[in-house]
């Protein structure tokens, strides 16, 4: 299938998935306006707040968008708000008129509105102008396309504007504030970046085997496993030269991750290097539940804020390989295991590296992941979102 169908298809279905939320979302008010009694979730009603409510209604640009991350929060929230998607393209006057039955406007990625900056002006006036508050998620500094140039006016004309802001570390809120300017009045509030699941699904070993069958690799006392899609800050090829440099025989990498520009050791123990594509969740899930340990070779002086694998790592149950990169360090904790910051001090790490370690970290993991569920996230979504209509 061509990439242009692929977006053929995502378009037809975001669009149909948003109306039957919005269709669901009528529905929910009817009921609401019918029974003070409903058995139908509210959501906190602050005494601030200058008329009473039995939703907060969020707009979302782009749900399905190619982005797991906004379609995998909009679900979760979708239970206790009222949540439909904005098309920035629409018509300017069929845009004002949808955007004024909103509460909130919650943009996740400012490249994804593939607006310039006379657009962007003119679409957070019309949000201003029709009293929606705006909340910006903190993922990078920068898009991974590297447009500073670009996208530093863009980034700081939302930052400016927004009413609140999610990060997703407390080390990501400060690295924001060195390069861009908040106003005071804003709201910050740290939440965790959780993955698509809400249960941790730890694999069995005959369902290892059969996905270790099924790929042609061996089994080994230990995996590490590399997964997502290639990012500048992302040290794979000296990760790999690292790795070839030891000599444990009881340890193997396979890699989903690769560029074009990638080299790759001649090594056995690297059973799988392919260049990264994107796949079905299903196909990804199962990468993750052969692996022991994922690696996460990421630069600490990079311009990325979270990394969504982390959460891929807890939804099976297992740790992390990490650099001294601060957002893994402060997030991840125990369930993180340090291999250094380049190929040299790698194979130092990898060397060191034993089977109680890991087994630790994935006790870790699970830790985090039962204290950071997606009901706790929404939650936190929640208190942010009052807090800001408050105002």
């Amino acid at each position: 299938m061509t990439r242009f169908k692929q977006w053929a298809i995502y378009f037809f279905l975001s669009r149909l998935v948003n109306h039957v939320r919005i269709f669901s979302n009528h529905r929910r008010r009817f009921l609401l306006a019918l029974s003070p009694n409903s058995k139908y979730p509210r959501s906190t009603t602050s005494s601030a707040f200058k008329k009473p409510r039995n939703f907060i209604n969020v707009c979302v640009p782009n749900l399905f968008y190619g982005n797991n991350y906004p379609k995998n929060v909009v679900r979760r929230l979708d239970r206790r708000f009222l949540v439909e998607e904005f098309f920035p393209r629409s018509s300017e006057s069929s845009r004002i008129r949808k955007l004024k039955k909103f509460d909130i406007f919650h943009l996740n990625f400012v490249d994804v509105l593939q607006l310039d900056y006379p657009e962007t002006i003119q679409l957070i006036g019309q949000l201003q102008a029709a009293k929606v508050k705006i909340v910006v998620t903190a993922h990078d500094l920068t898009p991974h396309s590297k447009q500073p140039e670009y996208y530093d006016p863009l980034f700081q004309t939302w930052l400016s504007a927004a009413d609140g802001i999610v990060h997703h570390s407390q080390w990501g809120l400060t690295a924001l504030r060195t390069r861009f300017q908040i106003p005071e009045r804003t709201k910050n509030a740290v939440i965790f970046n959780l993955g698509r699941r809400d249960d941790v699904a730890v694999v069995g070993p005959k369902k290892r085997r059969r996905i270790e069958t099924a790929l042609g690799i061996a089994q080994v006392p230990i995996r590490i496993g590399i997964v997502g899609a290639p990012r500048k800050e992302r040290m794979i090829a000296e990760f790999l030269e690292g790795f070839s440099r030891t000599t444990r025989a009881d340890m193997q990498v396979t890699c989903w991750s690769l560029t074009e520009q990638d080299i790759v050791p001649n090594d056995p123990r690297i059973a799988i290097a392919e260049k990264y594509r994107h796949v079905r969740n299903r196909t990804f899930r199962k990468r993750l539940e052969i692996c022991d340990v994922i690696a996460i070779p990421y630069q600490s002086d990079g311009e990325m804020l979270t990394t969504g694998v982390v959460a891929s790592a807890m939804e099976v149950g297992i740790g992390i390989l990490r650099t001294d990169w601060p957002f893994l360090e402060e997030v991840f904790g125990d369930a993180g295991i340090y291999i250094g910051k380049d190929a040299e001090s790698f194979t130092v790490g990898l060397s060191r590296l034993t089977l109680g370690d890991i087994q630790l970290a994935k006790k870790a993991s699970l830790k985090l992941r039962l204290s950071n569920s997606w009901q706790v996230i929404a939650e936190q979504y929640g208190r942010l979102y009052e807090s800001v209509l408050a105002d």
